[in-house]
């Protein structure tokens, strides 16, 4: 089976073109680079622009978009890029896809996710057989913003926000399952095993690197604060097992 990840050297990327290769697919991770992963060669597409795509897609039985924008005021890999994939994908013939996405994106005033919604639209009203996993933010999402504020002393955390952050090995893992063998689920709810305030997390992540500053209520957009304080971002559907604390123990 040629799976062909969109976005298959970013972190979740890379993390399903290896759980695919533990299946036994022959996964082909599409990046603008072109990177190999894992000892699966890339094929290089750019999505936006749409130049590489039909060569990425040919053969292929399944695709996966795990894409994401490193630039949150371009968010065009979502719309136009959402759009180039689909449209090459019913050229070459393919049937299925699977879309990383993030759970409660559909409730969210949040522009990151309501770009994010719009791409699962895209997909979900091609002709592809499709199946959306919505996943709860990784463990890293956290980290990146205590990383950067401890820098200048100030760790921030989210006033009010719960979080219920999930191992992105364990996320690659389903959407592995999906593209292999799937459930017959349209939309797919997916979070870690614990629902935790911020400030417990950046406590957690001190202890176990050391690091100092005050951990401090950051000056988030209030939009991210609505989306984190209303629950949208929880679900009791299905759980992975690896906490915060056992995320932090293994990357230590």
């Amino acid at each position: 089976m040629r799976v062909v990840v969109i976005g298959g050297s970013g972190n979740a990327g890379a993390a399903i073109v290896r759980a695919l290769g533990r299946r036994g697919a022959q996964a082909v991770p599409v990046s603008r680079s072109g990177k190999a992963i894992a000892g699966a060669p890339g094929a290089k597409a750019d999505i936006v622009s749409g130049d590489g795509l039909d060569a990425a897609l040919e053969d292929a039985d399944v695709i996966v978009d795990a894409s994401n924008s490193r630039n949150p005021l371009d968010l065009k890999p979502f719309t136009i890029g959402a759009r180039n994939v689909v449209a090459a994908a019913e050229r070459a013939g393919v049937h299925r896809a699977v879309l990383l996405s993030i759970l409660g994106v559909d409730r969210s005033k949040l522009q990151y996710h309501r770009k994010k919604h719009e791409q699962e639209l895209t997909y979900l009203g091609s002709s592809l057989e499709v199946a959306v996993v919505r996943a709860s933010q990784f463990h890293e999402w956290s980290v990146d913003f205590f990383e950067a504020g401890a820098a200048v002393g100030a760790i921030p955390v989210f006033l009010g926000g719960r979080l219920q952050p999930v191992d992105v090995a364990e996320v690659a893992e389903l959407v592995a399952d999906e593209a292999t063998a799937p459930s017959g689920q349209q939309i797919i709810d997916f979070a870690g095993p614990q629902v935790r305030v911020s400030r417990d997390l950046a406590r957690a992540w001190q202890t176990a690197t050391g690091a100092r500053g005050l951990i401090v209520n950051g000056p988030f957009p209030p939009t991210m604060l609505d989306y984190l304080r209303s629950g949208a971002n929880l679900t009791e559907e299905r759980k992975g097992k690896v906490s915060f604390e056992e995320w932090l123990a293994r990357r230590r």
